[in-house]
């Protein structure tokens, strides 16, 4: 079945709606309709370089759902330093580097590979350079953009840089330089360039690619890779970039962590795009609470984000009431508490245990049900948890998880407006 939503009231982070092509001299040197990416998960993955063969799926399991609740705590608005030094908005959330999905890219004249971490949420696309006054540390090495020679700082002047304002520091005539500042809700921050180089997948090239060198960064950085690829829906995203040689399409699959395969994502055209209000269980049905007057809850909108693997919905009444609902279709099962005080609904694991139907109910679309394996999943031996949590401070909006996402793929049509959801078996390399 495939659900689509057309509405704008979802406020998908990874569908850009403000997009600025003219100010983007980019080049895509080979078509894209074939481009296909592997996304590398961080801890499933055995192409992963983090991949420990040795840890068992719980011990796995653990480690994805600590970075989940973590990479929640720290989802703040960025502050970003304009000229006056007063803080400003940009177009999508940013955040530190804790996602779980990887790729490997080259960049340079001559390519050099490096390993960034692919998010939905995040706009910017920058790499740790030398020289680098802080740098965390990660497994390869700092690019040396000397020895490449399609590395070009942009101007302060350039139409890129002006573009790009919220991202940028004051220039002075002595040092005619397009340096940027990101700063984050916990103080972590990259401080560095903003130049043009040739980006490489498999054998499409793109030139003049605006990415950010970052000379200065620190702070709760995953050590998993290099930097950040911007998937997000801002103008400095890769999507926003590449918006006609893709012609605004792109789609990705995630392969559940029970399978230890590789998940996807495709640009151009060979990403399948077919043309919340409510969450349902079994035939109850409950209102996303409407938002008040200073209140917290954004009442229609929900974050599709791929570095989380937990769901996040209001906490209170509206979750309280969902879990309910669910215990109580449920009744033949033993409810146990979480040892890691992680999922908030755990019961013994039984073969023979049916759980009730439950699906979301987005504006003007068909419900997308999700499948059991994806709400359900065995932590431990023996213990089975609910994979949806209650949002908390400092981010009240509610997050659409990876595990959610499992075997869907999740298309966007920029020029339309348009997700979609089909279901899929992603270890297929579809």
């Amino acid at each position: 079945m495939t659900v689509c939503f057309t509405t704008l009231s979802l406020c998908l982070i990874l569908v850009s709606l403000s997009l600025c092509s003219e100010a983007h001299e980019s080049l895509v040197s080979s078509t894209t309709s074939g481009l296909r990416l592997d996304l590398i998960h961080r801890d499933f993955s055995p192409l992963s370089p983090f991949y420990n063969p040795l840890a068992t799926h719980s011990e796995r399991l653990e480690n994805v759902i600590r970075r989940s609740n973590s990479r929640l705590a720290r989802h703040f608005k960025p502050k970003c330093i304009s000229p006056s030094k007063s803080p400003c908005l940009i177009e999508s959330t940013l955040r530190q580097v804790e996602g779980d999905y990887l790729m490997k890219l080259l960049i340079g004249t001559p390519p050099v590979e490096i390993l960034v971490t692919a998010d939905t949420g995040s706009d910017l696309t920058w790499i740790q350079c030398k020289p680098c006054k802080r740098c965390f540390q990660h497994i390869n090495p700092l690019f040396n953009q000397r020895a490449s020679s399609s590395y070009k700082t942009l101007k302060c002047t350039s139409n890129q840089c002006k573009a790009f304002e919220g991202f940028t520091a004051k220039c002075t005539q002595k040092h005619n330089r397009c340096r940027y500042n990101v700063t984050y809700g916990d103080g972590s921050y990259s401080h560095g360039h903003l130049a043009t180089e040739t980006l490489t997948f498999g054998k499409t090239s793109i030139e003049k690619y605006v990415f950010g060198c970052g000379h200065n960064n620190r702070g709760l950085f995953s050590n998993s890779s290099s930097g950040v690829i911007g998937l997000g829906r801002g103008a400095l995203s890769i999507v926003s970039q590449l918006e006609e040689s893709i012609r605004g399409r792109f789609s990705y699959c995630l392969v559940p962590f029970s399978q230890n395969e590789t998940s996807t994502i495709h640009f151009g055209e060979n990403a399948q795009v077919s043309l919340s209000r409510a969450v349902i269980v079994g035939n109850k049905s409950f209102e996303v609470p409407v938002e008040k007057p200073g209140g917290s809850v954004q009442s229609g909108n929900i974050m599709l984000d791929s570095g989380s693997s937990m769901t996040y919905l209001p906490k209170g009444e509206f979750y309280d009431s969902i879990v309910s609902a669910i215990k109580e279709a449920m009744s033949e099962v033993e409810t146990i508490d979480d040892p890691g005080r992680t999922f908030h609904f755990c019961y013994k694991t039984k073969p023979d245990i049916k759980a009730p139907r439950i699906g979301f109910q987005f504006k003007d679309a068909a419900v997308l049900e999700i499948p059991e394996s994806n709400i359900f999943v065995e932590v431990s031996d023996g213990v089975t948890c609910f994979t949806v949590a209650p949002t908390h401070w400092p981010f009240p909006l509610p997050i659409f998880g990876s595990a959610l996402q499992w075997n869907f793929v999740v298309s966007c049509d920029l020029r339309k407006k348009m997700v979609s959801f089909q279901a899929t078996d992603c270890s297929k390399k579809v």
